[in-house]
């Protein structure tokens, strides 16, 4: 009994520390789809590029303030590039989502191919001296765990402070609803777009950076945390900081749980067996609300 509870604590640990790493690139899916309506595959090919550029900066500087300023920069200029050319072009001609979708299908390949080409596909590792760990018996929690943890609620406090100095969360709610009648209120819905490519690149950044201290990185790793930000995203159904966070652990600790008492093959599976639940029975996701209706 004693073992099935220290196993149990360990799971759930590991999958606080894994859920607020998927909560970051899950925030930035859910906030780019709810406001652009474009279901961003391409946001995997951002991740990877984030964390292979600080990867390759470190290489050349050994200097962990400039690895992470060039990566954010380097994703920044990306998603920028990517929005002007591609998904902002296609929003202006009125396509349908099926041919954004197919676009940044697209985009997701040609990236994740050209990382391959300039740096190979073999799975890439930071040198670094964090090492050991904090022990409670048969509890581990490693040093890289904590530093995982600290800087990934800062970059989500980040965020939030940011949404609420800016005022940005009913404006993006707003373009979320109906873009057009935004427009005719004064919001630059251009800009807004824009705003929410980056913040939500930037945090995806992040989130590999921090991983890939952990497991590595290569060019390939960015679908599977992108899918299931998808999967978070469509689950919540609305733009709510804090419930993608929770929907984000709970997530995990489902995954890491069938992984640990069933199959690592069934990880993925369960992710997508409960969406699939959701889509049937509930096509609001599982968190909705109401709007006020006013009489006539």
């Amino acid at each position: 009994m004693h073992l099935i509870l220290e196993t149990a604590i360990q799971i759930i640990l590991n999958s606080i520390v894994s859920g607020l790493l998927l909560s970051l690139a899950a925030i930035g899916f859910t906030y780019i789809f709810r406001t652009t309506r474009v279901f961003h595959l391409a946001h995997g090919g951002i991740y990877v590029t984030g964390a292979f550029a600080c990867w390759w900066t470190l290489t050349k500087t050994n200097n962990w303030f400039a690895a992470i300023a060039f990566a954010i920069a380097v994703v920044a200029i990306l998603i920028y590039i990517i929005e002007k050319t591609v998904y902002l072009p296609l929003n202006k001609k009125q396509s349908n989502q099926s041919i954004s979708l197919i676009a940044s299908m697209g985009l997701y390949v040609v990236i994740i191919n050209v990382l391959a080409l300039l740096f190979g596909n073999e799975n890439k590792t930071i040198e670094n001296s964090i090492s050991g760990s904090y022990e409670i018996g048969n509890i581990i929690l490693t040093k890289v765990q904590m530093i995982q943890t600290v800087i990934g609620i800062v970059a989500t406090a980040t965020f939030l402070i940011y949404l609420k100095l800016s005022k940005s969360n009913l404006t993006l709610q707003a373009i979320s609803d109906n873009a057009t009648i935004s427009k005719v209120f004064g919001i630059n819905t251009n800009n807004e777009r824009m705003k929410v490519f980056i913040a939500g690149s930037v945090l995806a950044c992040i989130a590999a950076i921090l991983k890939t201290l952990e497991v590595g990185i290569d060019p390939h790793a960015g679908m599977s945390i992108t899918l299931t930000a998808a999967v978070v995203a469509i689950l919540v159904s609305r733009m709510n900081v804090l419930l993608v966070i929770a929907f984000s652990i709970t997530l995990t600790i489902l995954q890491n749980s069938v992984e640990w008492f069933l199959n690592a093959q069934w990880k993925e599976g369960i992710t997508f067996l409960l969406l699939l639940l959701v889509i049937l029975f509930r096509t609001e996701g599982i968190i909705s609300y109401n709007l006020r209706k006013d009489r006539a």
